[in-house]
C-alpha cells in the first residue's frame, strides 16, 4: 500500500484528508472530482485506510485494518462499482449499501463506502442515497467519486465535501515517472504529454500498444470532428448509453476544441494533443468565435450526462452540427 506522501500533487486535498483522519472528525461524505486517471480511487482507497488502520501514523500498511483494506476483505469498507448493460450505480445497489450500513460495524470506529463511478446513478438512486447522506450512521464516511460536479444533483453534491482535483503539470508528471517509476526521461516526457497531466493514465501510456490506442482515439475523434459520417457514427455507436465513455468523448472534443481555437487565433499556448491536426477539413474555416460556442454546447452537453440520456446522441449532435460549419444561434 502507498502512503501519503507518494501521492503526486493535490497537496491540498491529500492534506484536509490526512488532516482530518488524524484528529479523528472527517466529514460524513466526500465527493471528489475529475477526469478518469487523475487519482481519485487511489485518495479515496488511502483515506479509506487511513481510518480502518489501528496505528499511530495512518496508514501503516501493516496492521489488519491496512491489510484488509488493501485485499478488499474489511468487513466495514467496501467499494460500488456501476456495473451491467448501463453501466451505472444502480437503486438497488444503493439500497445494498443502506442495508449493510444498518449494521454494527465489525471492527474499528469507522465505516466507509467508496462509491467510484458516483456520476452514472440516474436521479432516482441518487435521491435514494441522499436520506444517507442526511443522515448517516453514526461512525459512516461516504466517498464519492465522480468527473464532473453536473453529474450529480445539487442536494447531492450539497451534502459533500467537495475536493475536485486538477490534472498536474507535464514537467511534474514527467519527473514523477521518472523518479517513482524509473522511467526514461524521454519516455516519460512523451507518456505526461499525452496522459494530459492524468497520472494513471501516464502510466497506463507506459504500454506502447495503449499509447498507440490513444494516439489512435485521437486521431478518430479528430476524423469525425471533420465530418466524416462513417467516423462520426462508429464513435457514435461506440459510446451508446456509457456515460463514463460519453464523459470521455467529450473531455477529448473539448480539448481538441480548445487546440483548433488555439491555432485560430495564433495563440501562444502550447496545444494539448500536438500530434493532432484538428484543424483539418470542414474544421479549416471556423472561427474562434464559433469554436468558442462549440466549446460551451459541449460543457452543456456534459451537464447533460447527469440525467438519463443517451451519451452517444449527446456526442453525434455535436459532431453533425460542427460538420455542417453553422454557427450556433
Amino acid at each position: 500500500m502507498i502512503e501519503w506522501d507518494e501521492i503526486v500533487g493535490h497537496e491540498r486535498t491529500t492534506s484536509a484528508l490526512r488532516r482530518a483522519v488524524a484528529e479523528g472528525r472527517p466529514h460524513h461524505a466526500y465527493l471528489l472530482l475529475g477526469p478518469a486517471g487523475i487519482g481519485k480511487m487511489t485518495i479515496a482507497t488511502l483515506a479509506a485506510a487511513s481510518l480502518a488502520c489501528t496505528a499511530d501514523q495512518a496508514p501503516c500498511g501493516e496492521c489488519g485494518g491496512c491489510i484488509k483494506t488493501a485485499a478488499g476483505t474489511h468487513p466495514d469498507v467496501w467499494t460500488e462499482v456501476p456495473g451491467g448493460k448501463s453501466n451505472t450505480i444502480t437503486v438497488d445497489q444503493v439500497a445494498e449499501i443502506q442495508r449493510r450500513l444498518s449494521y454494527r460495524r465489525a471492527e474499528g470506529s469507522h465505516r466507509v463506502v467508496l462509491i467510484d463511478g458516483a456520476g452514472t446513478m440516474n436521479d432516482q438512486a441518487q435521491n435514494k442515497l441522499l436520506k444517507t447522506l442526511e443522515e448517516p450512521p453514526p461512525g459512516t464516511v461516504l466517498i464519492l467519486c465522480a468527473l464532473h460536479p453536473s453529474q450529480l444533483l445539487v442536494t447531492v453534491r450539497s451534502r459533500c465535501q467537495k475536493l475536485p482535483l486538477s490534472p498536474l503539470p507535464q514537467h511534474q508528471l514527467a519527473q514523477w515517472l521518472v523518479d517513482a517509476h524509473d522511467v526514461e526521461p524521454s519516455v516519460a516526457a512523451e507518456s505526461a504529454r499525452a496522459a494530459r497531466g492524468l497520472p494513471g493514465l501516464s502510466l497506463e501510456l507506459l504500454d506502447p500498444e495503449l499509447l498507440a490506442a490513444r494516439r489512435e482515439r485521437v486521431e478518430t475523434m479528430c476524423l469525425a470532428m471533420s465530418g466524416d459520417r462513417a467516423t462520426i457514427d462508429a464513435v457514435v455507436k461506440e459510446v451508446g448509453w456509457d456515460r463514463e465513455a460519453g464523459g470521455e468523448a467529450l473531455s477529448l472534443l473539448q480539448e481538441l476544441l480548445r487546440d483548433a481555437m488555439a491555432a485560430a487565433a495564433d495563440a501562444a499556448v502550447a496545444p494539448l494533443h500536438p500530434d493532432a491536426d484538428p484543424r483539418a477539413g470542414r474544421m479549416a474555416p471556423l472561427s474562434v468565435r464559433h469554436l468558442a460556442q462549440t466549446i460551451d454546447r459541449v460543457e452543456i452537453a456534459r451537464e447533460k450526462l447527469s440525467r438519463n440520456v443517451n451519451a452517444g446522441v449527446l456526442l453525434e449532435d455535436l459532431l453533425l452540427h460542427l460538420s455542417t460549419r453553422n454557427p450556433y444561434p
